[in-house]
């Protein structure tokens, strides 16, 4: 028997139930497995045991040469691809150090986040609490705008003690000329709004703009498919769920996912950072493992879960130097025709042989504008393209570049309580999923396309008029976007 690997079968109905799965696969009936439930579990998938996310019109399964031959000539079936490997698209510290020109402000953009906090403290002139400045774990120092005064001095004790006054003299008591008291009200204590320090990022993209009409992203859900995402003081999980064969626990052994959790909805509450839709509900959907690698069926799965549960945002920092994939393609499509809003990095490839958009940002079916998600590249405090932010221009068919946002020295919410800098597209990524949070708050019922066109139309163009492959529309702008 020739070598198995896993692959991904995509059906060309857009519903197969488990059944009709088994039939079109010629494997028996108990080999498929409902594939959310499976994988969310600790088991462990064998080589026989098929996983079948019907929502999606996938199923993943080990073939031989031989099924892999057959399936590829079933009318039933679209596509058999392998199972490719996917990747947190963070870049590693000497990638960072390598970026040249683009990405030299690390320090820089974490001193004018700073500084900006700062000088808005001194602007508002609110004492009243201690402010932890962004990036810190420590009450930053408040200075005192009432600083003690020295003491006037004394009068000399006198020798001899004061004459008696004549003390007045009131006539007796009477009750009944005693004026009744005037009913108590108890004055509520006045709310002093907390000022949160808010990220150069966070500024740049114009979250503020949004949460002072009132927009903050409440009761909107969003899934992060990422590595998990960890407990943190700056952060409310609301559930989530791990893809990853046998780990039940969706917490963030590597730190990605947390990150990229707090650009999108850090709270508002006075310490660390801010998100762009600081109230949002997240959700960790665990698609990488600790190691910040997975599968392609890992985030087949994570999609597939994210439809079942209600998701209305996916946001995906993450991919593969490959080209477009018909499974991703579809499990796309399949959300953004449920009115779920994709939004995936583009990648950090531009400076690899492999420089275009990654997979699966660069996902597309031919006359198909809801398979391709939002793709997001990445630039720095200057407003320049990061010099690893993957272009467009590969194939004028695949999905581009479609907007950028900031993506460079980000800091955010890490494991362990503490905050951090991050580069890459995969931070530029979830400051648009934060605005397409904001816009489903602001507009109940929008549809993908129309958000779509909410976020490319007012985008702020940064590179050669019109649209180019390198800035796609431009720079997201929050509070433009959802006037």
């Amino acid at each position: 028997m020739s070598t198995q690997k896993r692959y991904i079968i995509t059906y060309k109905e857009s519903y197969v139930d488990e059944q009709t799965a088994s039939q079109i696969l010629g494997v028996p009936s108990e080999a498929v497995k409902e594939g959310k439930s499976f994988m969310s579990g600790d088991a462990v998938a064998s080589e026989a045991d098929v996983m079948h996310f019907a929502e999606i019109g996938v199923s993943t399964a080990e073939l031989t040469t031989e099924h892999l031959t057959y399936l590829r000539s079933q009318d039933a079936v679209l596509a058999v691809e392998e199972d490719l490997p996917a990747y947190a698209l963070e870049l590693s510290a000497d990638e960072v150090a390598n970026e040249g020109g683009a990405n030299t402000g690390i320090q820089t953009a974490y001193d004018a986040g700073y500084a900006d906090a700062m000088e808005a403290i001194y602007q508002q002139q609110t004492y009243q609490q201690p402010y932890y400045g962004y990036g810190h774990g420590f009450p930053a120092f408040t200075p005192n705008p009432f600083p003690p005064q020295p003491f006037p001095p004394q009068p000399f004790p006198q020798p001899f003690p004061p004459l008696p006054m004549p003390q007045p003299q009131f006539p007796p008591f009477n009750p009944r000329l005693v004026a009744p008291l005037p009913p108590f009200f108890p004055i509520p204590p006045i709310a002093v709004p907390i000022l949160q320090p808010r990220p150069w990022n966070i500024t740049r993209v114009n979250a503020p703009g949004v949460w002072s009409r009132g927009f903050t992203g409440t009761g909107i859900k969003v899934g992060v498919l990422d590595t998990g995402i960890a407990n943190h003081p700056d952060l409310v999980i609301s559930g989530g769920v791990s893809m990853v064969p046998g780990v039940v626990s969706y917490n963030d052994g590597h730190s990605h996912g947390t990150h990229c959790a707090g650009i999108i909805g850090a709270r508002n509450n006075g310490i660390g950072v801010v998100g762009v839709a600081p109230n949002c509900s997240l959700f960790a959907v665990k698609v990488l493992a600790d190691t910040g690698s997975g599968m392609t069926s890992w985030i087949i799965a994570g999609m597939d879960w994210s439809l079942a549960n209600g998701m209305q945002v996916v946001s995906m920092s993450l991919g593969g130097e490959n080209a477009p994939s018909v499974a991703y393609a579809t499990a796309v499509k399949r959300l953004q025709d449920r009115g779920v809003i994709v939004v995936v990095a583009t990648g950090n490839s531009h400076l690899k042989p492999f420089k275009w958009v990654c997979s699966p940002a660069n996902s597309i079916m031919q006359g198909q504008p809801n398979a391709s998600p939002i793709a997001v590249g990445s630039v720095d405090i200057n407003n320049v393209i990061a010099a690893s932010s993957s272009r467009g221009g590969q194939n004028p068919f695949w999905n581009q570049v479609t907007v950028v946002a900031p993506g460079v020295s980000i800091n955010s919410t890490m494991p362990g309580g503490g905050y951090g800098l991050k580069s890459g597209t995969s931070m530029a990524c979830p400051h648009v999923a934060g605005l397409a949070v904001l816009l489903k708050q602001r507009f109940p019922g929008i549809s993908v396309a129309a958000a779509k066109a909410r976020i490319t139309s007012t985008a702020a163009n940064l590179g050669p008029a019109g649209y180019d492959e390198t800035y796609g529309h431009g720079l997201i702008n929050c509070n433009t976007a959802t006037l």
